[in-house]
């Protein structure tokens, strides 16, 4: 008894200074974790070409456009962070055979990327995704140089998107790889999303279903940290639906809250600047709006 009298002390004084701290430091950026660290320097844009039953196959016309588009979109956010005196030259590389763009043939385990995704109960389909993933990047990786290092006596053997990122990462002598899965829907109502964004532990990356320019510039800048500032199925609670619409006020033209613009019509914010690390504090206005007043965001 006297040992939960104990505990039920420390946990009110506990909540007590929790409640008289007037602000918490909080990181929620995802700067400098991970393989996309920051958006600076060198960045070398891996396309991953994907075939299946459900989306159209990959023509030579499919691919030349849609890597124009891809091209339209780094060229954007090249010229946006010149704007800012960021240094950044994005490359794009694909997975390639004799000098050719040959697409990996892999499907998803419910069809289609959303059937996957949102299958029963909700997120177990991430899973299923991440292992398509490592598929494809084993296929893909088939067709890189070999590892012929002498320093390491253990070659890598390409065994999933982690090996593939490491393979590209000598070959490009980049640490920045952005790794980006492209499937032809852009004649269906399908997503594009991208995964662990924010993870510590497993490679990020980016699915995209969609030519568009404006789209290929927002899952990429989801790779490096960005947030979705547009209203999701997800954002159910009160407080982040009224965040997301005072963000889409506050930034009529923020790339992340409305991807399907023409790029031209676009900008960065200087909440989405932060998150990515071109700015390395925020300003108070924009910290209260979309994280409270309680919560500081860390200087980088």
């Amino acid at each position: 008894m006297k040992a939960i009298v104990y505990l039920l002390i420390v946990l009110f004084i506990f909540l007590e200074s929790c409640m008289t701290t007037k602000k918490m430091n909080v990181m929620f950026a995802s700067v400098n974790n991970n393989v996309c660290r920051r958006l600076s320097g060198k960045v070398v844009v891996y396309a991953i070409f994907v075939d299946s039953k459900e989306t159209k196959p990959w023509s030579d016309y499919d691919i030349r456009s849609t890597l124009d588009s891809l091209r339209k979109g780094m060229d954007w956010l090249e010229l946006q962070a010149k704007k800012d005196s960021i240094p950044l030259d994005i490359q794009i590389d694909c997975n390639k055979k004799n000098n050719g763009i040959v697409p990996v043939y892999q499907e998803f385990s419910k069809k289609t990327l959303s059937a996957t995704l949102y299958k029963k109960p909700l997120f177990s389909g991430v899973k299923d995704i991440h292992k398509w993933a490592d598929k494809v990047a084993i296929e893909a990786g088939k067709n890189l140089l070999k590892d012929t290092s002498r320093l390491v006596k253990t070659k890598n053997k390409l065994s999933d998107r982690e090996r593939l990122i490491a393979r590209l990462r000598a070959i490009h002598r980049t640490d920045n790889i952005a790794l980006m899965y492209l499937i032809n829907n852009y004649h269906t109502d399908e997503m594009s999303l991208t995964l662990d964004a924010n993870s510590n532990h497993n490679v990020e990356y980016c699915i995209v279903s969609y030519k568009y320019p404006s789209v290929f510039a927002h899952e990429f800048l989801h790779l490096f940290g960005a947030w979705d500032l547009y209203i999701t199925p997800f954002d159910n609670k009160r407080k982040a639906v009224k965040r997301k619409n005072m963000a889409m006020e506050m930034f009529p033209n923020e790339i992340m809250a409305f991807a399907y613009r023409r790029i031209e019509s676009l900008e960065i914010s200087p909440f989405t600047k932060y998150t990515i690390g071109w700015t390395n504090e925020l300003e108070k206005k924009y910290s209260d709006a979309m994280i409270g007043k309680m919560l500081r965001p860390v200087k980088y």
